[in-house]
């Protein structure tokens, strides 16, 4: 697919199409990164996105226990 640089201000901008940011699941951030001479751009992850679903068995098995439940 061939898209054209736009002027914007001092810098220049790109339009990508609905349905390629819907494809790829971008919201609002972006990471923009250049490698071996092309533009890369990825979703923005969240930090510790999944790591409930990950700990999940984890936690039914020893459950968290409330403040000053502790045994030491």
């Amino acid at each position: 697919m061939k898209i054209k640089l736009i002027k914007i201000g001092n810098s220049f901008g790109v339009r990508l199409p609905k349905n390629l940011i819907e494809e790829c699941g971008f919201k609002n951030e972006l990471n923009l990164s250049v490698r071996q001479g092309a533009i890369v751009i990825t979703p923005v992850i969240p930090p510790r996105l999944g790591w409930k679903e990950l700990l999940q068995d984890e936690i039914q098995e020893r459950p968290v226990k409330a403040e000053g439940e502790w045994e030491w």
